[in-house]
């Protein structure tokens, strides 16, 4: 179980600290008492999970655009939608990496700029899976993901600034500064989290979340299913948008990391809609249950399914196969467990986009760019960033955690 996120309701119809200064940061704002949020620091946090709620909710966007809307006109009064994202996102060359890649030829899709909230590639999904859950009347958004899970980060801050009360049942991974922080920015937030342990024990723990939730609206690990995956079509025409004005050349392969693959599966689909032959490689950052082809190809299927109920002259279009591919290498030992080449690759993602890559998602992805790079030389090649640089300000007493998350945050981690 990787990456955070879903659909349906159930119910309702600053770059990261040293290890030492995490530390610090819980012993100053956690109490180990019983209850999900610490009773001693759960006055402080609700007042800072309140005002800055308020000023979450003044970075979104009042409107924008949406191509995939101009493409299927009639999407608009049939798909819920809300505008989140600050898009088009920049598409520009990694100039400054290009020394670590071996090569020119490569660029970058910004999408860690997609918000001054929170970046990343959760985001365009957000625009349809939550406006889904307020047309639903919901009222808690239940979601389930790792330690380090940025789905879970997005959630409890977009929900939040939204008006969602927010519970999100975390299952275990290798610790790291950048999962530490998660912790803190996700408590910070408002939201209440809850300790799963295993996966066995976090499925457990998430039915329980949803049973006790006033109006829950569930969202799947990686939020990877037919509605909120829109997003990554609608992503790609607005590149293909991008190329026309001449910001950037068509490309032949683009990278992205994957975990449940629903990123991969809406740039598939959104690239065989534009009749273009480009490859999308998803780089496994998971356990391949969760991360084949199967899968992708049921997601790419599903989304297929639902434009045609949704906007018929989408029937009418004959449209190519979707061309992607799974990359297995830079897994390693597993979702979230450190390897030498993604160690290495973290300062080279802050070289690129201006703050620390992570081992889960950032660094492996680029890792693999590097090795996809030198065995195409000739090709044009993107990468999608999925990592947010919007890094959330831990406020003064907002990182009151439950007593199960203390241990995360003892001894020294490696990166």
């Amino acid at each position: 179980m990787p990456e955070g996120g879903g659909e349906r309701a159930a119910g309702a119809g600053a770059p990261d600290a040293a290890a030492s200064s995490d530390a610090a940061a819980v012993s100053s704002g956690v109490a180990l008492s019983s209850g999900v949020v610490a009773d001693s620091g759960a006055a402080a946090a609700s007042g800072a999970a309140a005002s800055s709620g308020a000023a979450a909710a003044s970075s979104l966007p009042a409107s924008r655009e949406l191509p995939l809307f101009a493409e299927l006109p009639e999407l608009a009064g049939q798909v819920p939608w809300r505008p989140l994202a600050h898009a088009p996102t920049p598409v520009v060359p990694c100039a400054a990496i290009e020394g670590y890649l071996g090569r020119g030829g490569v660029w970058v899709k910004r999408d860690d700029v997609i918000s001054p909230l929170y970046g990343g590639n959760k985001v365009r999904r957000f625009e349809f899976l939550l406006a889904d859950a307020e047309r639903r009347g919901a009222r808690t958004l239940v979601t389930v993901g790792g330690i380090a899970s940025t789905q879970v980060t997005a959630t409890a801050l977009f929900g939040r600034a939204l008006g969602f009360a927010v519970t999100a049942v975390l299952f275990d991974q290798p610790i790291t500064r950048f999962g530490r922080r998660a912790l803190l920015t996700d408590a910070a937030s408002g939201a209440e989290l809850v300790h799963g342990g295993g996966y066995a024990t976090t499925a457990v723990r998430a039915i329980r979340a949803l049973r006790r939730a006033d109006r829950p609206y569930f969202i799947l690990p990686g939020a990877s299913s037919a509605l909120p995956c829109l997003g990554y079509v609608d992503a790609m025409l607005e590149l293909a948008e991008q190329v026309r004005r001449g910001e950037a050349p068509r490309p032949d392969r683009i990278v992205v990391a994957s975990g449940t693959g629903g990123t991969l599966a809406g740039l598939a689909l959104g690239a065989a809609m534009l009749g273009w032959p480009t490859t999308v490689v998803g780089v496994r950052i998971t356990e391949r249950i969760a991360s084949n082809r199967a899968l992708v190809r049921y997601e790419i299927g599903s989304m297929k399914r639902l434009l045609a109920r949704r906007a018929p002259r989408f029937t009418r279009r004959r449209l190519p196969a979707a061309r992607f591919t799974i990359d297995h290498r830079a897994i390693g030992p597993g979702y979230g467990a450190p390897t030498p080449a993604s160690i290495a690759a973290i300062p080279e993602v802050e070289r690129l986009i201006g703050v620390p890559g992570e081992v889960t998602y950032s660094a492996k992805a680029l890792a693999a760019l590097r090795e996809i790079g030198r065995e195409h030389p000739g090709e044009t090649i993107l990468l999608w960033q999925t990592l947010s640089s919007a890094r959330p300000a831990l406020a003064a007493g907002a990182a009151a955690l439950p007593p199960a998350f203390a241990r995360y945050f003892e001894g020294d981690v490696a990166c």
